[in-house]
């Protein structure tokens, strides 16, 4: 472990040469790494498993990584982390985990240009909620502390400093939510970095468990779900299952003027129960999108890191794809979208340029769930 992290740090000196996360932009690609999903269903094949954290920063395929999960918040004690097999040590006498190569790889791929974010929540068996302004208030210092740029006995990746928290939130207590980032924003305010605050919906509208935090809480990136749902990105043209609009109409009324909307996708046919699609198609289908609601388009996320180490062809000319045609700032968008049939796993097909719209065009999409 701690050769491949040094082999990786010396290839962080040319992090300048490696893209770099940009709120203004709608080229950032985003991914969540810690679960292994593809080893889950392939309990046999553990050299394919997900690899340590610094392997997916060794590129400009990812931008943001979010780190998964934090599972139970614990209010009356520590926090507890799931990282699959990635980190199992825990702080004698807690249930926290201490986890310091991820602390090391954090800090390379920040190095790298890279911003890492905790997520908080996750769906399956974890049980976790705020159900009051009081915790909510309590979770943030405790994040603060353990996390981000404050000081604790406890901190699960020693003095790596995250990048912000990722709200994955599918379950249990949530008017607490909004006190949480308002209070966080209080640290950041008189931070010396960037800290991001973004959440991942599912796309059937509203959220219920995040709505009221999607309306009334400062959120940088909202990662919505097109997979797993009737509203998943294959119904893009059916008026009764795919609502955009409305996620569009929510993340321009948020408190943050400048926050973006991502398109959530699987990284693998395996990866999610529907919302897998081939390349050519999944690129039509974003370059209406991005045509359609500029403003907003922040770029897209991935589920999850495990399945771009077994679909590298795949993802990885997806992001080439959406850095090469998403723009920067408020520029109108240009978008080449694919002429010829792709494999969810062929090379990048060829591409023809669709007219240039201005951003005040009507949405492509048809509203209505």
């Amino acid at each position: 472990m701690l050769s491949y992290r040094l082999l990786v740090a010396g290839a962080g000196m040319l992090a300048t040469a490696l893209a770099a996360y940009d709120s203004s932009c709608s080229t950032n690609v985003v991914t969540y790494w810690g679960q292994n999903s593809w080893g889950g269903g392939h309990l046999d094949q553990p050299d394919k498993w997900e690899k340590p954290l610094a392997a997916y920063c060794e590129d400009s395929t990812f931008d943001v990584i979010n780190i998964s999960f934090l599972t139970n918040f614990n209010l009356t004690g520590l926090p507890v982390l799931n990282h699959a097999f990635h980190c199992e040590t825990v702080y004698n006498g807690t249930n926290t985990l201490h986890c310091p190569d991820i602390g090391e790889d954090i800090k390379t791929c920040q190095a790298n240009g890279k911003k890492i974010v905790l997520s908080l929540g996750g769906g399956n068996i974890f049980t976790y909620g705020l159900g009051s302004s009081a915790d909510g208030q309590k979770f943030a210092d405790i994040i603060w502390n353990m996390f981000l740029g404050g000081s604790h006995q406890y901190r699960p990746y020693d003095d790596a400093v995250l990048d912000g928290v990722d709200l994955d939130i599918e379950s249990g207590e949530h008017s607490g939510y909004v006190a949480f980032i308002n209070q966080l924003r209080t640290y950041f305010q008189g931070a010396s970095k960037q800290y991001i605050v973004s959440a991942a919906p599912q796309c059937v509208f509203p959220d219920s468990n995040l709505g009221t935090t999607l309306s009334g809480g400062w959120i940088d990136n909202n990662y919505v779900q097109f997979y797993n749902n009737p509203c998943n990105l294959a119904n893009i043209d059916n008026q009764w299952n795919f609502d955009y609009t409305s996620w569009d109409k929510l993340t321009k009324a948020n408190p943050n003027p400048n926050s973006k909307m991502y398109v959530g996708l699987p990284a693998g046919s395996g990866a999610a129960g529907n919302g897998y699609l081939d390349l050519t198609t999944v690129q039509a289908d974003l370059a209406k999108l991005y045509s359609g609601y500029p403003s907003t388009f922040g770029g897209i996320m991935l589920w999850d890191a495990s399945w771009y180490s077994n679909n590298q062809d795949y993802v990885k000319n997806l992001s080439s794809w959406v850095k090469s045609n998403m723009k920067c700032g408020s520029s109108s968008p240009t978008t080449s979208v694919p002429t010829t049939t792709s494999s969810t796993s062929d090379s990048a097909p060829a591409y023809t340029t669709i007219a240039t719209l201005p951003t005040s065009s009507p949405p492509v999409t048809p509203t209505g769930y």
